[in-house]
Order: structure tokens, then sequence, then C-alpha cells
């Protein structure tokens, strides 16, 4: 059963006044043009460089479609998923605004002073990583190993569980991995257990100050390790990205769900002051600055993430009515709610459609 279909209840009272108000914003304010630019009231234009439109408007049309698409899922992602750029963007801060993929490019530069804070505030030990094959013994008695075309050199007795330090070429180990990775902006610290599954995954949003990310960092490590269950915790490792309502995101199997849930609440109550009230848009509020969010059934693209999934639902929406040339509010909603009803989202679909219906947008021609 969907975790969220379980809280049914909790999704009209929680998510479904913020959802409708945001897609109100957006299906009545953000502007399309053909020169690949895209306006709001509030905010400073997204605008393609001259130079850079000519070579475009050559490309074949499909190519033209999907870079329109691309920007417009960023700027979904950036203005009202998770708030990254909402202070950038908005009129009066500054006149340039970085046209990138916001989840991939927009955090180059490490601050170590707090990456060495996060380091300290994970308390794993590393993991033991399996399906890694013995190619030969070196002359200095490391072991070179290899899975999936990635080469390693280990030590028999730093790397290998006791029981496999005496492997020979052809044998399969697992090899003790490091506690963290690095992720696109994100320090990320790996449970003892390993890696969460990739399929029925959940992830947890924290909402939190710099400080607060170290405070949960050492609370969630600590416990979910205790605990044996395998995660994936990761935090933004530059203190001026925190305006982010996603700075930190835990990842986890769904079968784990009520045990996770018991930490987390207890890690939040003893750092609750850390929190800010903001959640990223889509996901189930458990407590203000906490949200929850199930892995998205059907991708547009193997390494999406959640947020950017549906943000491409609502551009595609969008792009649908621009091409049809369909830009009243109320044509721009329903091409949204075709999107969702598609992908089989339909507790949203039908959140959209309810919205469709009401005075506002003066649309009983348009039934679900």
């Amino acid at each position: 059963m969907s975790l969220l279909n379980s809280q049914s209840h909790q999704l009209a009272s929680e998510v479904e006044r913020r959802l409708k108000e945001v897609l109100s914003d957006i299906v009545e304010n953000v502007e399309i043009s053909a020169d690949f630019s895209i306006r709001h009231p509030n905010y400073q234009p997204w605008e393609m460089p001259t130079e850079m439109l000519s070579r475009i408007q050559a490309l074949p049309k499909e190519m033209q479609d999907k870079y329109m698409s691309l920007q417009l899922r960023s700027f979904l992602y950036g203005t009202y998923y998770n708030g990254s750029t909402q202070k950038l963007q908005a009129l009066g801060y500054g006149n340039k605004v970085q046209q990138l993929d916001l989840e991939n490019s927009s955090f180059a530069g490490v601050s170590m002073d707090f990456y060495l804070q996060l380091d300290k505030a994970n308390k794993g030990e590393g993991y033991f990583d399996s399906g890694w094959s013995v190619l030969r013994e070196e002359t200095d008695g490391s072991l070179a190993v290899t899975k999936g075309g990635l080469r390693l050199h280990i030590q028999r007795d730093k790397h290998l569980q006791e029981y496999e330090q005496s492997a020979f070429v052809g044998d399969v180990v697992s090899i003790l991995m490091p506690k963290n990775l690095v992720q696109n902006g994100f320090y990320m610290a790996v449970g003892n257990a390993g890696l969460q599954r990739e399929e029925a995954m959940v992830r947890i949003y924290f909402n939190v100050t710099p400080e607060g990310a170290v405070a949960v960092m050492a609370g969630l490590t600590e416990k979910l390790n205790q605990r044996g269950i395998p995660f994936s915790f990761k935090a933004l490792y530059n203190p001026v990205d925190y305006q982010r309502y996603d700075a930190g995101v835990l990842y986890f199997g769904k079968t784990d769900y009520e045990l996770v849930r018991e930490i987390v609440g207890n890690v939040y109550h003893q750092n609750q002051f850390v929190f800010k009230q903001e959640i990223p848009l889509f996901t189930l509020e458990l407590a203000p600055g906490l949200g929850l969010a199930e892995e998205p059934d059907k991708k547009f693209g193997s390494e999406e993430s959640f947020g950017m999934n549906r943000c491409q639902i609502i551009a595609n929406g969008l792009l649908m009515a621009w091409q049809q040339e369909e830009n009243s509010a109320a044509g721009r909603m329903t091409a949204i709610c075709e999107q969702f009803s598609e992908l089989g989202i339909e507790a949203l679909a039908s959140l959209l459609w309810s919205q469709l219906k009401s005075p506002k947008f003066n649309a009983d021609k348009f039934k679900p």
C-alpha cells in the first residue's frame, strides 16, 4: 500500500490548500514565449542570450521543444518546488539569473569547514559492498578487484571481512566502502548496512538551518545505524545554500518506514528549534519543515529525482497548452491535470480537477 494513500486524510488537509495555491499561481502567472524566455510578474525573466537563441532556433523542432521543457522544469523546480532560487530571482534582488539545471549545477563550491563538521557528525563507520571480483594479487600484497567496469586496489586486512581475507583470484568478495559520498552539492552519509534499495524507496526532506543539519546528521546516523537500517542521508555542504526546503534528504526502503518514522520523530523533537516551516511542493507534511515522498512509479529519466519528476509533469502540461494556443488559466490547469492522469497519479489529478471546478476558474465545461 502506498504510504501516501494510507494517509489520504492528511493529504487532503495538509497538501491540498498549498498545492492548489501554487498551481493557481503557475497557471495564472508563468508566461512562455517563442524566444524561449520564461516570465513571472514577481521574478526576473529567464532570457536566453541572443547568440544562443539563434543556435537553438536552428535546431529541429523536437530539440527546441526539449530545451524549452528543461528550462521550464528548472524554473519550476527552483521557484516552486524547493525555493532554491526564489530570492535570487526576486525583482530588485539583482539582474543576473543563471538558467541552469538547479539540481546538478548550482552548488559547485564546497565550504570545507562546514563539510568537516558534517563528516564529524556522521556516526557511520562504512559499509561492505558485495559483488567485487578479485583480479590478481600485487607484489605488495594488495588485491586488484573489479565491479561494473571499476577497478580498485584494496588491502586484505583493511577492506575485507575477516572470513574473506584469504580470498584467491577469481573469488567474489565484499569490500569496505567509505561512510560518505559527495553528490551534487551534498555531503551524503551512507549507513553501515549499506545503501537503500532503489525500488520502493522513500525519502524524507528536512528544511533545517546549517547548524541543524549537523545536529540531524549526528542523530540520524547514530540511531539508524544502531538499528541496522540501510539508508543514506545527504545535507548541503555549503551553508549559504540553506534557503532550500530540501536542505537535507533521508533515503530508505519502504519496508523500514515504521522504524524510521520513530527515529526521525525522536530526532525531530530533540532538534525542533532548527527546523523551518516550509517543505518541498508535492510532499506530505509530517511536521513543520519535514516532508515525505515516495519514489515516482514512472520517470522521464533514470536519474530523475522526485522533485524534477513532478516539475517535469507540470512543465509538460504548460507546454501542451502553449502549443495548442490555450493560454487561459483553466485551459492550462486542464492540461496539467491530464498529464498527472496519464501517469496514473490520480490523487494529485483529483485535487487539480476539483480546483478547476471552483468559481475562480469558471470551468464547469472541463470534466475529468
